[in-house]
This record gives C-alpha cells, sequence and structure tokens, in this order.
C-alpha cells in the first residue's frame, strides 16, 4: 500500500476517534447533562466525522485503489498533490473544529478554503486515473488490431 493512502487512513482513523468521543459525550449529554458546553461539540463533530473521517477514508482507498500509470516511473502520478491535500485537508478540518468552538466565524471560513483547496488538490492528482473500463479494452483491442496490420 502506498504511503499517502497509509497516512489518509491513519488520520481518518484518528478522526473518527474523536468525531466518536464527541458524538458520545452529546448523546451522554442528552441522557444525563453534565455541562452546557457540551452542545458546543455537535459542528465541530459533525466537521471531524464527514471530513475527517469519511472523505479522508475514501480519499486513501481510492488513492490506493484507482487503475496506476502503466510503464511509468511515477505510477501513482504527481503524488505531492495528494500529500498537499492531506495536509490541506487536515489542517481545514482542525482549523474549522476549533473555530466551531469558539465561534469565529471569519476562522470556519479559512477552514471551509482550506479544506476545499486539499480536496481540490486531490481532485487533480486522481483525476487522470479515473477512466472507464471499457474504454481501456476497446483502445487495446484497436492497437493489436494496427499493429496486426502492420506485421501483414
Amino acid at each position: 500500500m502506498p504511503k499517502l493512502s497509509v497516512w489518509m487512513i491513519r488520520a481518518a482513523l484518528i478522526h473518527m476517534g474523536i468525531g466518536f468521543l464527541f458524538g458520545s459525550l452529546i448523546l451522554h449529554h442528552k441522557g444525563i447533562p453534565i455541562y452546557d458546553w457540551t452542545w458546543r461539540l455537535l459542528n465541530p463533530h459533525i466537521e471531524v466525522v464527514v471530513f475527517g473521517w469519511v472523505m479522508q477514508l475514501v480519499m486513501g482507498v481510492a488513492f490506493f485503489a484507482l487503475p496506476r500509470f502503466p510503464k511509468r516511473e511515477k505510477r501513482y502520478g504527481a503524488e505531492w498533490l495528494g500529500w498537499l491535500g492531506l495536509y490541506l485537508l487536515n489542517g481545514g478540518v482542525v482549523l474549522t473544529s476549533f473555530a466551531y468552538w469558539s465561534e469565529n466565524t471569519t476562522v470556519i471560513i479559512v477552514g471551509r478554503i482550506l479544506t476545499s483547496l486539499g480536496l481540490a488538490a486531490y481532485v487533480v492528482l486522481i483525476w487522470p486515473r479515473v477512466k472507464a473500463f471499457a474504454a481501456d479494452v476497446a483502445l487495446q483491442q484497436k492497437s493489436s488490431v494496427a499493429h496486426s496490420k502492420q506485421s501483414n
């Protein structure tokens, strides 16, 4: 498994643990009130679970599972874009979560921009690797037919 996938999945698991902790505190507070500030964990909980856990887990698995470039030195493409996406996404999730906690709207916007830039960097990285399987087969058949005509 590529190192980028490993770190994305590890970061996703950390976010999962934090998100579940926030969710369990909120759920406990609904049944037996603990502290009034517990409800301020709702938006950070959603942020960490949706973008930190689910989105990042999908990104890590997709980077590993999608087809690689054949016979190339860099089989996964411009991997630095994936690392940039990892850092920006995690930075954005953490910043947005703290901003929700402190109720700072300006910092929430900055965190969302970082998250969006991280996702955009990842999309630019992964876009060339997303292709239809049938198109690959048809292209290979055309090239083999052309090659056999040249041989004759």
